[in-house]
């Protein structure tokens, strides 16, 4: 019984540092358990944040593209505007030298050259609408890829939390 009693000792000695490493784990727990989750609500505050600043980072950019849609539409009724008193007074011109000649409006070779103009006007008025077209089309895509943007940040965000909570 005499050699038990420091093989006991030793035990005992042995479940108190056993005790004592349960205790330090479970405070290591409790306290991993409190950074998780304040972790997570870091997380969740930082990507409420991102989608705030996107969205108003997208509101401005479509109030930008708005007013750039207005800016594209004057302009092209201001360029009509230009386009048909250019017309006009390009058929008058022609006109008054028909009539200086002494050829009438209504012969044939007369309306012919007065049909060309408006064809060229038309072709004119045809190729702006076209770069305006263009012009809006880039708009949206710009829009668009804004959008997408904000997808893939918010995404990446979320997977480094992600993986940042995973190994840490």
């Amino acid at each position: 019984m005499a050699a038990l009693t420091p093989v006991l000792s030793l035990l005992g000695t042995v479940g108190s540092v056993v005790s004592a490493g349960n205790a330090i784990l479970g405070g290591v727990q409790t306290l991993a358990g409190v950074t998780g989750r304040q972790q997570k609500k870091q997380d969740a505050l930082a990507l409420d944040q991102l989608k705030r600043q996107q969205a108003l980072q997208q509101k401005q950019l479509e109030e930008r593209t708005a007013l750039e849609r207005e800016q594209i539409a004057a302009n092209a009724r201001l360029s009509e505007e230009q386009r048909q008193q250019a017309l006009r007074r390009a058929v008058a011109r022609q006109r008054a030298n028909f009539g200086s000649q002494g050829v009438g409006s209504a012969s044939g070779s007369s309306q012919a050259v007065l049909l060309g103009l408006f064809n060229e006007s038309d072709e004119e008025r045809q190729r702006r609408q076209e770069l305006d077209a263009l012009r809006e089309t880039a708009l949206d895509q710009s829009v668009a890829q804004n959008r997408s943007i904000n997808i893939l940040q918010r995404t990446q965000l979320a997977e480094r939390q992600r993986l940042s909570r995973q190994f840490f």
